[in-house]
This record gives C-alpha cells, structure tokens and sequence, in this order.
C-alpha cells in the first residue's frame, strides 16, 4: 500500500511554531491549493486548504523563515489523529519541504531566469 502526498501551493498564514508535552517541537502550515476552470464562459477556482506538521530541527527553521504567501513543495504522508479525538482532522506529515519562494521572490527570480529553491529536510523521524 502506499500512503504518499505530494502538494504544490501557497502557506494560507505564518507557520505555528509548537512544543508537545514530551518537549518534541513541531510546525503547524496551512497550505493552499487551487485550481482554476471555466464554466459557460466564466473563469472558475476553487481552494482547497491542507494542514501540514512538521517535527523537530526541520519545525524551527521552517517557523523562522517562512512566512505566508510563500509557494512551497510539501512531500509526505497523510495521517488522521487519534480515533479518541473529538473531531480527527487529516494532516499531512512532511517528508521533505521545499520552499520554492515568496511571491516577491518569484516575481525577481523569473526576471533574472534563476530557480529560487532551498530544501529543508533533515534525518528526523516522523513519530507514528
């Protein structure tokens, strides 16, 4: 089987930096994907919003230098909570994340013909 989640899109708000209980940091995103159609004539789009965790080092670095509006590449798998939760959400446990740039800086990086892209990923483990 195969549980695996591959997200292109917008964070929707400033990543949500946290701290559980046992002292494990984690990130909390909320990343926007749309996609954009035309019916009798008039343009359509419709968003769909994914909430993403991110744990440990990885959880840090993102807090501080992601910001919302910036376009990011979200590898990983998708989870449910705990079936004793009141109202199980599903989420997306990152893998790999890749910011791929604000829009300030996509907007320069097209005009100078170079990719904007630095990859966060680290050897923590996802906890299950």
């Amino acid at each position: 089987m195969v549980n695996k989640v591959v997200l292109i899109g917008n964070l929707g708000r400033d990543p949500e930096l946290l701290h559980t209980q046992a002292g494990r940091v984690l990130a909390r995103l909320w990343v926007a994907t749309h996609e954009v159609w035309t019916k009798d004539g008039q343009r359509q789009r419709r968003t769909e919003w994914h909430r993403v965790v991110v744990w440990g080092a990885r959880a840090e670095r993102i807090a501080a230098q992601l910001r919302k509006g910036t376009l990011v590449y979200v590898d990983g798998q998708i989870r449910s909570g705990k079936p004793t939760d009141d109202n199980p959400r599903p989420e997306i446990h990152v893998q790999r994340l890749i910011p791929l740039g604000s829009p300030a800086q996509r907007e320069a990086a097209d005009s100078a013909g170079e990719a904007v892209t630095e990859e966060l990923r680290d050897t923590d483990e996802v906890p299950f």
